[in-house]
């Protein structure tokens, strides 16, 4: 490959890098990916990606910061963002600091347990289905028996 060939294929990496990051924010690694499933080799991936990490224009911390703070407005718990970040391709190291500050909060899940409960106790298999559906969203448990107390509800040891 000549050198005017190698520079026309680590520009065309970088414009496609740049076009994939303006539809939306992604990780080193899905960005990676992205530039190789559109037939760039890896040598102008790699490029692309070094170019813009250079000028920071490309950062998993702030992609990792960004994704805790979207799915934690959207009712999730800790658990399914961490799940969301690796599935991400996010390091583990950037998603434990991101997630380094993060409190479930209990107004959205009080919300979620009137939305599923309204204000119903008595039907233990509703609980049941309540307690699972929070657990799906990533709470962990001691945040949904923290936040049942508060409902209202009195857990004995079917639920421990």
């Amino acid at each position: 490959m000549t050198r005017e060939e190698l520079e026309k294929a680590y520009q065309s990496a970088l414009d496609t890098a740049a076009k994939q990051l303006s539809y939306r924010a992604l990780s080193v690694s899905a960005l990676r990916e992205k530039l190789l499933s559109k037939g760039h080799s890896e040598d102008a991936a790699d490029y692309a990606i070094a170019w813009l990490l250079e000028r920071g224009l490309l950062s998993d911390s702030r992609f990792a910061e960004s994704t805790v703070h979207s799915y934690e407005r959207r009712g999730y718990g800790e658990l399914r963002i961490r799940q969301e970040l690796r599935r991400r391709g996010v390091s583990r190291e950037d998603a434990d600091t991101a997630l380094e500050d993060y409190e479930p909060d209990g107004d959205a899940l009080r919300s979620l347990l009137e939305k599923k409960l309204k204000g119903d106790l008595s039907d233990p298999k509703q609980v049941q289905r309540t307690i699972a559906f929070l657990q799906r969203r990533g709470f962990k448990w001691g945040d949904i028996r923290r936040a049942l107390n508060e409902y209202g509800a009195e857990l004995d040891e079917q639920f421990d």
